[in-house]
């Protein structure tokens, strides 16, 4: 039995983490035959979605998985037409640098608590290097 890939783009589920929000942040919403112009497809994406632990992991997977597919694609020139699709690859391997250096550089920070737990005295305070006993 043959698997039959789906392509699709819905725009009202851009507000969603969904298969139509991540070809859109990709630019991968044409479509035009889809086997041939579309980068992955829908169940090549959702699986690539469920499995990531946060959005912004599974864009990086996405992007990876486009560029292995693009990876065996030549330049080919057949007569006086020639394709060339190294700078399709090296678009997608530039978006892949833009969104890693985003995420390295946004390194989330808690100022509350440092340290101690929800109702815990945290571990570094005011005066606690006073030594009580002398006190």
């Amino acid at each position: 039995m043959e698997t039959v890939m789906t392509y699709s783009y819905d725009v009202t589920e851009l507000n969603n983490e969904s298969v139509s929000r991540m070809r859109f942040e990709l630019g991968d919403t044409l479509f035009n035959p889809a086997e041939l112009t579309a980068a992955l497809s829908d169940e090549e994406y959702a699986a690539v979605i469920s499995e990531s632990s946060s959005w912004k992991k599974a864009k990086i997977s996405c992007i990876k998985a486009i560029l292995m597919k693009y990876a065996h694609q030549t330049t080919t020139t057949v007569g006086p037409v020639s394709y060339d699709f190294s700078q399709r690859v090296e678009q997608w391997r530039k978006l892949l640098d833009d969104i890693k250096s985003d995420m390295s550089s946004a390194v989330p920070l808690t100022i509350n608590n440092i340290g101690g737990r929800d109702g815990e005295k945290p571990y570094f305070h005011t005066d606690m290097q006073i030594n009580l006993r002398k006190v």
